[in-house]
């Protein structure tokens, strides 16, 4: 009997071995099991259908420029298979798609969604699933200050918007001769403007400039600003720092030419940074300042921005080149991973340190995460739209233009 005890025992360590043995062949050579598959979560439906395809179209360049230089290759050449999904612009959509993707479509991480309001609660689920979340556009600050694992922020938050912003007002001065004391906040209010908001109010009194006005409105129903701009001008700022959707950026910009105004606007990367706000708006859009993720004008930038062009036929924006960066960086993980394993996959991502060169296309020398999953690098343009483009003004190594100011 113990001899029988002793083979059958023999028997189960080798069929033990020979299941760790295929196991471990599975996991060095996965390209036999299929590419690896991760969803991409944006809004591509509704009022925000633009800027989710356009976000969509900067994963899909990624990917198969990824794939056509030999895919994953500590995961045997396996290709990368983005899974599409629409958040419609709906938080409660974003949630159901972002948990359908985990636990249907077996995505091994998320990248996504562009509206603060939609992943925070799309984040929240994929924290709760053991999800890594690579958030490419998203700025509200609590997004990385929920203590979350799984979340990775790309994107400069809102306080991170709100210091390059400052810092250029600050600055207007030596650049145009334009000296700014008083500031007033024009904003729609989901979290995506009232997070920005409050973030230039902190930054303002921070950098000594008043606070005169703080206006918000609904962008859904922002047809016409007029009133909302009439309150902002009626407290004499120096300067008008807004955080805008496409239609408001529009109507706030058309109140303030029809009512002669000549005060400096810097936008938050909203509605300004869509290649319809100047289509819309023509010659009127001239001198409008923004701060931007990304410019086509920037040194190192050109390359990507012709890539993207000759398939899309339009020039690449933030919110199209930060999903680009946002593939790198899962790509980048992944190679250091050597898994498909969800939390081997986060243990990457935490580790991630991408130093400038043709992995990092963004406006900073490294990209690297905080311990709250934050990209602690990131930084910023201002551009000013001059003859029709979004040309960089700011910060200096930057520029390619000098800053223009209404009536002086």
């Amino acid at each position: 009997m113990k001899l029988v005890a002793k083979g059958a025992v023999g028997l189960l360590l080798v069929a033990a071995l020979s299941c760790a043995l295929a196991a471990c062949r599975r996991e060095q050579s996965p390209s036999k099991a299929g590419p690896i598959k991760f969803g991409a979560l944006f809004p591509l439906s509704g009022d925000l259908e633009e800027k989710g395809v356009d976000s969509v179209n900067g994963v899909r360049l990624a990917v198969d420029e990824i794939n056509a230089a030999g895919g994953v290759s500590s995961l045997g050449g396996a290709k990368l298979e983005p899974v599409v999904a629409d958040t419609r612009g709906v938080p409660e959509v974003g949630s159901e798609e972002a948990r359908r993707l985990i636990e249907k479509e077996g995505v091994v991480a998320i990248v996504g969604t562009y509206q603060s309001s939609v992943t925070k609660p799309a984040t929240r689920v994929a924290e709760k699933l053991e999800a890594p979340f690579i958030v490419s556009i998203s700025i509200a600050d609590i997004i990385t200050e929920r203590g979350f694992g799984y979340t990775f922020r790309i994107q400069p938050k809102a306080e991170f918007y709100a210091r390059d912003q400052i810092r250029f007002l600050m600055d207007l001065e030596a650049l145009a001769g334009h000296s700014v004391r008083r500031v007033a906040l024009l904003h729609e209010n989901t979290d995506f403007g009232t997070s920005a908001s409050l973030a230039q109010k902190i930054a303002a009194r921070r950098h000594g400039l008043q606070v005169v006005a703080d206006v918000g409105y609904r962008a859904e129903d922002a047809d016409d600003l007029e009133e909302e701009v009439v309150s902002v001008l009626t407290a004499d700022p120096d300067a008008i720092l807004t955080v805008t959707y496409l239609l408001d950026s529009i109507a706030i910009r058309k109140a303030l030419v029809e009512l002669k105004s000549s005060v400096p606007l810097l936008d938050t990367a909203g509605g300004t940074v869509s290649p319809e706000y100047i289509q819309a708006l023509g010659h009127l859009a001239e001198g409008v300042f923004t701060v931007t993720e990304y410019s086509k004008f920037a040194p190192g930038s050109q390359d990507l921005n012709e890539r993207f062009r000759a398939r899309y036929g339009v020039d690449i924006t933030g919110d199209s080149a930060y999903a680009y960066q946002a593939v790198l960086v899962l790509k980048d993980a992944l190679e250091r991973a050597a898994s498909r394993d969800r939390k081997k996959l986060r243990q990457a991502l935490s580790a991630t340190d991408i130093s400038k060169g043709p992995r990092l296309v963004l406006p900073a020398d490294r990209l690297r995460f905080d311990q709250n999953g934050q990209n602690e690098l990131a930084r910023l343009f201002v551009v000013q739209i001059q003859n029709g483009e979004l040309v960089p003004v700011w910060p200096e190594p930057y520029a390619t233009a000098k800053v223009r100011i209404e009536n002086q």
